[in-house]
């Protein structure tokens, strides 16, 4: 398609749908004929045309879709939110990508060197803090590399990791529930305890269960996505782990090579991760870890827009709805096609945020609250945007209270469920019951814990500052009518042959009506959490309540 036709064509129907009527009672009980629909498949359109380019934070097209995403939020009546009479708050980023020929890892046993194979046996991570990086030292085997007594499992326990390298199975233990171990998953988790041990490098490697779902050969297509981290006011690298002279990923044939003479074969390895069981022992070799990297500067910018809350105690307390702005930026071609647009993973987010800010906008009365309306740069890179908004309220005295994120919803077809990420760690989960079932629709459990979801996005950058969230997504439901649509499969099809792909464009069937849906249901959590006389709380023996400890006001206050 020609793109400044896509483009024209984009623009004027978003032009007609801001100018259509609107100011019903409440936005969010507004029917699905206004239009939204609509609206959100224009700003879709836009997001993810190839003009765009991917939409790589730091990029021209990513400047682009930014700029239009502030022009949305005026046009919607919001007012600059980024505390400098601007709607832009900017990040100063690192970007790093690694010199993948150069690097090397080789083995020492018994007198004898093996060097491995890079791409065949392994990757090197990009290091974010210097060029060049090496290291040569003992290994230890980690198992998950969890440390979490409260839970009886403790893969460190009895080991010595100073000065050594660590050999670490990604994940966390399948019988832990699953927001603790998506919590325990992370590296911003496990790479502090790793430190403070005394470790000196990190290599990594999947399950046999994780590789069935995730095989190199799609960890070798992404090879070449540059890393970035945001750098403070002193210019250091934040979450850079700085410490790990060298890390690395392990293909199944290089954690292989590595167990070699090992006390345990990589089998037993794998049968104990899958029955949960804690495991560490040194294994028999030192390793020899080299890499390059190819460091750069980049500038990109969160954008805000706010509703100023309407009640003079609580305006300072701020609710804010979130989606990353950001894809993959163009990379290695695909059937001839090298721009990852990301039109699911997340213009479609980006649109519903757009849709619940012009929702909550135009209702008659503002909330109590501030709504601050985020959307946010760096998430592909490691939820960057996210963590820096939640660490730099961008507002004088003010302090976030609740975050509500939209990510990536994978609507191909009608829904009937929701889920409600985080429902049963808040006082967010009762709110969004409500909402769901307003709009018609069921609340249904995790369908993938495996996955790891609630680390994975954005959301998790304010609960780790002890900010109460929540991630709404698409839920599996088969419809009860016909014809009948098996929604799992649709959702396993676009992750296997979409997600991070370039074939994540606009022409996947979406279904529009389902992102209004969805706009509205996060539109009436929003309005609730913003309007409520006590701001959204962490439930009492919340998981997250604990491992992020932030007092609560008092019962009644503000």
């Amino acid at each position: 398609m020609n793109k400044f036709t896509a483009l024209l064509g984009a623009a004027a129907i978003v032009l007609l749908a801001n100018i259509m009527p609107g100011g019903m009672v409440a936005a969010v009980e507004t029917a699905a004929t206004d239009g939204a629909a609509e609206r959100i498949r224009a700003h879709v359109r836009f997001l993810a045309d190839d003009l765009l380019e991917g939409r790589l934070a730091g990029s021209r097209g990513y400047d682009i879709a930014a700029n239009y995403v502030a022009a949305q939020f005026a046009t919607a009546g919001l007012e600059p939110g980024a505390g400098n009479g601007g709607w832009l708050q900017p990040l100063q980023l690192v970007e790093a990508g690694a010199v993948i020929p150069v690097a090397q890892i080789v083995l020492s046993r018994d007198g004898v060197s093996t060097a491995l194979t890079v791409m065949d046996d392994f990757l090197p991570i990009p290091d974010t803090n210097a060029a060049e990086s090496a290291v040569a030292a003992p290994l230890v085997f980690v198992g998950f590399g969890v440390h979490a007594p409260a839970l009886q499992h403790d893969d460190l326990a009895g080991l010595d990791l100073r000065g050594k390298i660590v050999v670490m199975l990604s994940g966390a233990p399948e019988r832990f529930a699953s927001t603790e171990r998506a919590h325990y998953s992370s590296t911003l988790t496990k790479y502090p305890e790793f430190i403070k041990r005394g470790a000196v490098g990190v290599l990594s490697f999947l399950t046999s269960a994780d590789n069935e779902r995730n095989p190199w050969a799609k960890t070798l297509q992404s090879s070449w996505r540059p890393r970035m981290r945001w750098l403070d006011a002193q210019g250091v690298a934040a979450d850079s782990f700085a410490q790990f002279k060298c890390v690395m990923a392990l293909s199944p044939a290089g954690a292989a090579k590595i167990f070699t003479a090992a006390p345990r074969t990589l089998s037993e390895v794998f049968a104990a991760a899958s029955a949960s069981k804690a495991q560490g022992f040194d294994l028999p070799a030192t390793a020899s870890l080299r890499r390059q990297t190819l460091l750069g500067r980049r500038s990109s910018a969160n954008v805000l827009g706010l509703i100023r809350g309407s009640d003079k105690r609580l305006a300072s307390e701020i609710v804010v709805v979130t989606a990353h702005l950001d894809h993959l930026g163009k990379g290695a071609p695909i059937n001839g096609d090298a721009i990852y647009n990301g039109a699911v993973d997340n213009a479609a987010g980006v649109a519903v945020l757009l849709e619940v800010a012009r929702s909550l906008s135009t209702a008659r009365s503002r909330p109590r609250r501030s709504v601050l309306f985020a959307a946010l740069t760096g998430e592909e890179s490691g939820l960057l945007g996210s963590d820096y908004l939640a660490k730099h309220p961008p507002l004088p005295g003010a302090e976030f209270v609740a975050n509500i994120n939209i990510d990536m919803p994978v609507m191909l077809t009608d829904i009937a469920d929701l889920v409600a990420f985080g429902a049963e760690h808040t006082s967010l989960g009762a709110m969004a019951a409500r909402a769901v079932k307003a709009e018609g629709l069921a609340l249904t459990p995790d369908p993938m814990p495996e996955e790891t979801i609630f680390v994975r996005s954005d959301q998790y950058s304010f609960i780790r500052q002890g900010i109460p969230a929540i991630y709404l997504d698409h839920g599996v439901g088969v419809l009860a009518r016909l014809p009948v649509v098996d929604t799992r499969a649709l959702v396993d099809g676009f992750l296997r042959d979409n997600y991070h792909q370039p074939s994540d464009e606009i022409s996947l069937p979406i279904h529009y009506p389902s992102l209004a849906r969805l706009a509205r249901v996060d539109a009436r959590i929003a309005s609730e959490a913003a309007g409520s006389s006590e701001r959204p709380r962490w439930n009492a023996g919340s998981f997250f309540r604990t491992a992020f400890p932030r007092p609560d006001p008092p019962r009644g206050a503000p």
